[in-house]
């Protein structure tokens, strides 16, 4: 049986559902700048519960809920609000990149012990609760990897290899997935148990093909945000991709972390617009039901899946 980790504990992959695979419920980011202007506050809780069940109401099932510690993880708020609402939701532990919050001191702290912080919130709880995380994530910089990032990722793999935990990852601009993936391999790491996040902002079709060539997995979360290429251009990307044979590493969402993509909070396009906007067009563009079935159900389930650990 794949198992999968929630707040709530650990389910079957099975009782998964529709799930979008990377998203924002509750932040509160720390840090300077941009990052404290109110668009990324998403701190109301019962605008949580409205976007969650208003998710569950179109189908939705799980929620990858990825915003680390520094970004303004929320535990208590995503228990209470997966309890009340019963969508699944899944927290992480580890970093966005070094500009989204780390340490100052952080490369300090060596890989060892930052492991062991992942670790801890993945197996004992996150933030004094007992909530435990159910993935690992990472980032890195537009067009470099800093040395913090460096430790972050190679840390991720020690606690990944440690627990059985998947490995999902940022990357700013879209840059930087395949050496996020040569890092970790350098570790040692199973490629097929990681994700790289946001590469449709950067829609580069050889560039996609070399990542999903290692066995990684990636996720297009741009559809219905125009800013950031038309939709036309991800459907043809995904074409090519599932003609090449990576039907199956392919995963699809919004990455929803700011007020401005929120309908609960008065703008769009919302949790909503995948199912209903995005989903129908593929089909019209010729996807076939099961491929769709993959981006949303099969793949999230398969990706997320804890695996065995590694002595």
């Amino acid at each position: 049986m794949a198992t999968v980790r929630t707040v709530l504990g650990d389910i079957d992959t099975a009782e998964m559902g529709y799930t979008m695979p990377h998203e924002h419920i509750l932040t509160n980011p720390q840090g300077h700048g941009s990052k404290n202007e109110e668009d990324h506050l998403l701190n109301s809780y019962d605008k949580a519960v409205q976007m969650l069940t208003e998710y569950r109401e179109i189908g939705g099932g799980t929620i990858i809920e990825a915003t680390p510690k520094t970004w303004g993880r929320n535990a208590a708020g995503m228990y209470k609000a997966a309890m009340e609402t019963g969508v699944h939701v899944i927290a992480c532990t580890g970093y966005i990149c070094q500009e989204h919050g780390m340490e100052p001191n952080i490369t300090e702290r060596g890989v060892e012990d930052i492991a062991r912080e992942m670790v801890e919130d993945l197996t004992v709880g996150m933030d004094g609760t007992d909530a435990k995380a159910g993935w690992i994530k990472v980032g890195t910089a537009y067009m470099h990897v800093t040395p913090g990032e460096d430790m972050v990722i190679r840390a991720a793999v020690h606690a990944a290899n440690a627990t059985g935990a998947p490995i999902s990852t940022h990357t700013t601009g879209g840059t930087m997935g395949i050496e996020q993936l040569e890092i970790a391999a350098s570790e040692g790491f199973d490629l097929t148990r990681m994700t790289i996040a946001h590469v449709d902002r950067n829609p580069d079709l050889w560039y996609h093909r070399k990542m999903l060539e290692t066995g990684a997995s990636i996720i297009y979360d741009g559809p219905g945000k125009a800013k950031y290429y038309p939709d036309s251009i991800r459907i043809d990307l995904l074409r090519q991709l599932v003609a090449d044979g990576f039907g199956d590493q392919l995963m699809i969402c919004n990455d929803m972390g700011r007020r401005s993509h929120h309908t609960v909070y008065g703008f769009g396009p919302g949790w909503q617009w995948i199912k209903e906007r995005f989903i129908p067009r593929l089909l019209e563009e010729g996807f076939s039901e099961e491929q769709v079935h993959k981006f949303m159900y099969e793949n999230p389930a398969r990706s997320f899946a804890f695996a065995a650990p590694v002595a």
